[in-house]
Order: C-alpha cells, then sequence, then structure tokens
C-alpha cells in the first residue's frame, strides 16, 4: 500500500513538474494587451458616464467592444483566450495593469494641464473682453 502511495505521488510529481505552460498560439503579447486594455476602460469610463440602465449600458459597449475588437485587429475569441492567460498567470497580468495604470494616470494628468491651460486662456480672453466693453462706453 504505501509503495502504491509512493508511486502515485512519483507520477503526480512528474506529471506537474514537467508540464510545459500551456501559451495559446495566438497568445495577445503584453505589448498588444496595452493599449487595447485603455482604450476599454477608457470606453468603459464613457459608458458609466452615461448613467443609463445597466442593460443599455452593456449593449452600448458591446458595441463600443467590438469596435475596439476592430480597430486593434484582434477578434473577440482570441481577447478572452489572452485573459484566460493572463488571469492564470497573475505576474504577467500585474506587470500589464501596471502600465495601463501608469498610462491612464499619464493621460488624466495631462488632460487636467490641458484644462487648466485653456481656462486661464479663457479667463485671459473675458479680461479683455471686458476691458473692451469697458473702452466702448466711455
Amino acid at each position: 500500500m504505501k509503495t502504491k502511495l509512493l508511486v502515485i505521488c512519483y507520477v503526480l510529481l512528474l506529471v506537474a513538474c514537467s508540464k510545459e505552460d500551456d501559451v495559446p498560439d495566438d497568445l495577445l503579447p503584453k505589448a498588444e494587451m496595452v493599449p487595447l486594455f485603455i482604450d476599454i476602460y477608457i470606453a468603459e469610463s464613457r459608458v458609466n458616464n452615461l448613467r443609463l440602465s445597466r442593460d443599455s449600458s452593456m449593449a452600448i459597449f458591446d458595441v463600443y467592444e467590438g469596435e475596439l475588437f476592430k480597430q486593434h485587429e484582434v477578434t473577440d475569441s482570441v481577447y478572452y483566450r489572452s485573459m484566460t492567460y493572463y488571469y492564470n498567470h497573475p505576474k504577467q497580468l500585474e506587470e500589464i495593469y501596471s502600465i495601463v495604470l501608469d498610462s491612464l494616470n499619464l493621460r488624466e494628468q495631462r488632460l487636467k494641464e490641458k484644462r487648466e491651460k485653456e481656462e486661464v486662456r479663457d479667463d485671459k480672453k473675458s479680461g479683455k473682453e471686458k476691458k473692451e466693453i469697458e473702452e466702448e462706453r466711455k
């Protein structure tokens, strides 16, 4: 009985150690996943800002997602297989999410700076307009 258990453990150990990581042939590399994730998160944000019912939001997002897949030249099946692979390899997924988060934060920062510059420009414009109106009154 002991030898059977030992043999079973040995076989399981061999199988576990010898099994190579099954990487899908059509796996999207990290360099392609990052821009796709960024676009997906932006699309999700846009749909959430519409403040629609859940069903309507999901329908709109499905259209967005389909367009993003076309834009990135990826099929939904390749995307979902890639996601399954990365979910099963958390360190790689964490690397991707880290890059995505940094990119989104950088975009947000640039957008805030752009808005601030536009506000300053608008304030200067309205200041000039006020001066012109006052001069016309005189």
